[in-house]
């Protein structure tokens, strides 16, 4: 018996590919309030690098922060507190862990 959920798109093939193994490339720590910073990895060919940011502070903040990634570097910027758009985050601790992907 399968368990769990599927999704179609609009020609009808399953696109709900549950959890996906990832290759971390490594991972950096972020202060509260950190709007600035860059690190840069190797990025195989046939592969794009990703980012995920992973909270560690429990206190809320105002503060934003971008994160982009253009080939094998992720670089930290500031954020207006109300920009709400895409490659913005809150600027609270944490880390941010950076993977390889298929392109």
């Amino acid at each position: 018996m399968t368990w769990g959920i599927q999704t179609w798109d609009a020609n009808g093939n399953p696109n709900n590919y549950g959890l996906i193994p990832i290759s971390v490339l490594g991972f950096f720590s972020v202060t509260a309030g950190q709007q600035s910073g860059a690190a840069s990895y190797a990025v195989p060919p046939g592969f794009v690098m990703d980012f995920l940011q992973v909270n560690t502070g429990e206190s809320y903040t105002t503060v934003r922060r971008t994160i982009t990634v253009s080939g094998g570097t992720i670089t930290l910027g500031a954020a207006a507190e109300t920009n709400f758009g895409a490659n913005t985050y809150p600027a609270i601790a944490g880390f941010i862990v950076a993977y390889l992907r298929a392109a």
